[in-house]
């Protein structure tokens, strides 16, 4: 290569040198252009001087620069790269780092936290798992597992039932909310055509059907008082998918102060969870009467608890009953009322400064468990079929004290003739006092030996131990001081129950008392079901057979008190009972037919004194319930008939009727349905019984018949939505065709008044969405909401 080429070259490549060199700077000092001679900034200036300190230090100790002390990527412009694959540092409101919905969490392994921030982060760790928990557990359907629930009552949102205390059995009811479920405010009109009463709310009762008399073999003064008060037999229970509550009203809303009647209630429960429920109930009637010295006051509280398990089951609470009442024994002069219009409360009454009290405390539990013996049938205890035993236990403590007062001067004479003339303690002052305490225990055994549909599905027995303390006062405390006569008494009992599908039914119960007080009494309790299905609803025949053998009770042989005084040695009470019922449901219809044989019947005679016959009484009974209904109309009804072969010491109405006649309107279709019509009660003439205020019972009387005087109320009933309405105008007929509307001898009925009633269910419905999609599970025990069915 010649001289000129070789210096050419070498000029090229100083000229090319020298250029780069001039367009790539030192990256510390200063600025930098690519190949395109677009300036570009500077990496690195983009830094805080504390972060390039920091990143001397790492490169110094051969420490990684990027992920470690997070230095952020950044674009050809210098901007920050969000970094999808790995995460920014963000913090939220408690300065924890919330972590890019795309990236990971990875800690800096350099990073530390302080404790509180530790305990922050575990605490939002455990919300958000509980949260996740709540979620899972309120979107998932709980049914309610247990043997004891048939699978036709599983679903439903509300089931309710009673339960015996021998062997823990439950009986389901239906939870009626149609137009007449609430109709009738006083209880013994639920229950029957007509009864012997006091004229008041919550007064004491004595129906007119024998065969549903209640009576207290312990404590004979409470029988009177029981139509209105509730017992662990009685109350009922309930099993709720959502909290349900009843709120209801009735009273005299335009009466004034002196005569106003007023009666609440208030019902809730709800479910702990599918198989535990709680319960609060209350329920207050009173009033303040027309007569003088009238007022009246009921009041009942129960809490009680209940648990359907899959192996236990288990019913529990405390009730409590009380009865306060001014006692005036009744008119002076019927003429006041009979042939004379006066003001009620001027009419003048034997008792001018008496009253009574009542009250029940009972404490109870009954609880069982089920032990599957899988020898015929595997997996038996989760359809309650198979072989099983059960093994329970039923307590419960009761208190039950009456307390009578007067004071009847000297110069009182109706007064004390009314008692007549009997003061043995005090010539002018009362005080009574009686009480009872029981304890009762017992244990039970059940057998399913094969399956709890089958012919013999359940054979049972049990033992129990009664402790009884009862206290009334004798003339010996005056010098021994006051104590309580102690009884114990030891029982047997058994049972048997067993069904034929759904064609046939039967169970059987018997009592034995074989040491204490009551040794010797004995009991038996039989009752069959027959049904046919020539139509949906099904035609049913059940029949029962009753034999009961007592001793009296305590107070019945020994009672001292200042206006009634005996000590008594009668022989045990005797009563047969045979029953029949026949129901047709598709037909609205219900015959009865009754017959009892009494022996030996203890009863309470002209003067208040209790007596014991030794003749036999025969009674006979039959009813007939028959609701007709066309077009608009509703005619419904309700028939007494009975016969007694001894008026002198059982004296029963030959006929007693309950008719209601109206007409029925769908104002707005499944909103609102009326009821506009008469509600008419009636009974023939006879020997009613009088009420006795220092006993709180009632006693034969032989001086007047009273009937044959219909009773009739004018009503509006309306069911709007879930609620029941009605308004009354009660004794719209008073005076015709006399003004013999006596509730019982001395005592009259409420006069025309117009009355208020509100009765009001809640609970929450399920989601419509949930109830298409499963339509078992949204399946209510009440009646949906303009149902009217009847």
């Amino acid at each position: 290569m010649n001289v000129r080429a070789k210096t050419l070259i070498i000029c090229i490549i100083l000229f090319s040198g020298g250029k780069a060199a001039a367009q790539v700077a030192d990256t510390l000092s200063g600025i930098k252009r690519d190949t395109l001679t677009v300036q570009l900034p500077d990496s690195l200036r983009s830094f805080t001087p504390g972060t390039l300190s920091l990143m001397r230090l790492m490169d110094s100790l051969g420490l990684p620069l990027r992920d470690t002390i997070r230095i952020p990527t950044l674009d050809s412009a210098g901007k920050q790269v969000r970094d999808s694959l790995g995460f920014l540092y963000q913090t939220d409101s408690t300065g924890l780092i919330r972590l890019d919905s795309l990236g990971s969490f990875m800690i800096d392994s350099l990073a530390t936290f302080t404790p509180r921030e530790l305990k922050q982060m575990a605490r939002q760790k455990r919300k958000e798992q509980k949260a996740v928990a709540d979620s899972i557990r309120r979107s998932t359907f709980h049914p309610l597992e247990s043997y004891v629930i048939p699978d036709s009552l599983r679903y439903r949102r509300v089931i309710s039932w009673t339960s015996d205390d021998y062997f823990n059995k439950l009986a389901f009811k239906q939870i009626d909310t149609n137009i007449n479920s609430n109709f009738y405010d006083y209880a013994h009109m639920k229950n029957d055509v007509g009864a012997v009463y006091l004229g008041t709310a919550s007064s004491p009762v004595l129906t007119h059907n024998y065969f549903k008399r209640k009576t207290n073999d312990r404590f004979d003064f409470w029988s009177a008082g029981m139509c209105e008060a509730y017992d662990r037999e009685t109350l009922p229970f309930y099993n709720a998918k959502s909290p349900f509550t009843v709120m209801s009203y009735s009273g005299t809303i335009f009466a004034n102060k002196e005569t106003e009647e007023m009666n609440v209630s208030f019902l809730h429960t709800q479910n702990l969870s599918p198989a535990a429920n709680i319960q609060f109930f209350y329920q207050r009637k009173g009033t303040k009467g027309l007569l003088e010295n009238e007022a009246t006051n009921t009041r009942t509280l129960a809490v009680t608890a209940n648990y359907l398990g899959k192996r236990y089951i288990m019913h529990g609470g405390y009730i409590r009953n009380s009865l306060k009442k001014n006692e005036n024994g009744g008119i002076r002069d019927d003429s006041f009322i009979l042939d004379t219009l006066v003001e009620a409360r001027t009419i003048p009454v034997f008792l001018t400064n008496a009253s009574s009290a009542l009250s029940g405390n009972q404490l109870f539990i009954t609880q069982s468990y089920s032990i599957p013996l899988n020898i015929f049938k595997k997996d038996s205890l989760e359809k309650g079929e198979g072989t099983m035993m059960i093994l329970g236990h039923s307590g419960q403590w009761n208190t039950m004290s009456k307390n009578y007062r007067d004071e009847i001067s000297l110069s009182d004479l109706p007064g004390r003739e009314f008692y007549n003339n009997q003061f043995y303690l005090n010539p002018t002052k009362t005080a009574d006092s009686v009480r009872t305490m029981i304890l009762d225990n017992r244990f039970f055994l059940r057998l399913q030996p094969w399956s709890g549909t089958a012919i013999i599905s359940k054979i049972e027995g049990g033992v129990g131990y009664e402790l009884l303390s009862n206290y009334c006062f004798i003339p010996d405390y005056y010098t021994e001081g006051p104590s309580n006569q102690w009884e114990n008494n030891m029982y047997i009992y058994a049972g048997a129950s067993g069904m034929l599908k759904k064609y046939f039914e039967w169970n059987a119960k018997g009592r034995l008392d074989f040491a204490g007080y009551y040794a010797g009494d004995l009991s038996l309790d039989a009752n069959v079901r027959f049904s046919f299905y020539p139509v949906a609803s099904g035609i049913h025949l059940t029949g029962r057979f009753f034999l009961n053998r007592q001793t009296p009770s305590w107070y019945v042989r020994n009672y001292y008190s200042n206006h009634f005084k005996w000590n008594n040695n009668f022989d045990k009470t005797t009563e047969t009972r045979i029953e029949a019922k026949l129901s047709i449901p598709g037909w609205k219809t219900e015959a009865t037919f009754s017959y009892g044989l009494l022996g030996n019947r203890i009863y309470y005679d002209t003067l208040g004194t209790v007596q014991q016959t030794n003749q036999l009484i025969n009674v006979m009974t039959a009813t007939l319930s028959k609701n007709f209904s066309f077009w608009y109309v509703r005619l419904d009804h309700r028939l007494l008939f009975q016969l007694s072969s001894h008026q002198d010491i059982l004296p029963l109405p030959l006929l007693s009727a309950n008719l209601r006649y109206y007409f029925e309107i769908p104002v707005v279709k499944d909103v609102m349905t009326a009821q506009i019509g008469a509600d008419l009660t009636f009974h023939t003439a006879y020997y009613m019984e009088a009420y006795n205020p220092a006993l709180g019972n009632f006693h034969i009387q032989n001086e007047k018949k009273i009937g044959n005087t219909p009773y009739i109320d004018a009503f509006i009933n309306v069911k709007w939505k879930r609620a029941t309405i009605y308004v009354k105008y009660v004794n719209v007929a008073q005076g015709w065709p006399d003004s013999g509307y006596f509730a019982a001898p001395h005592y009259i009925r409420p006069q025309k008044a117009f009355k208020l009633g509100i009765t009001w269910p809640f609970y929450v419905r399920p989601a419509k969405t949930a109830a298409r999609t499963n339509p078992s599970q949204g399946a209510a025990p009440l009646r949906e909401p303009g149902n009217t069915a009847r």
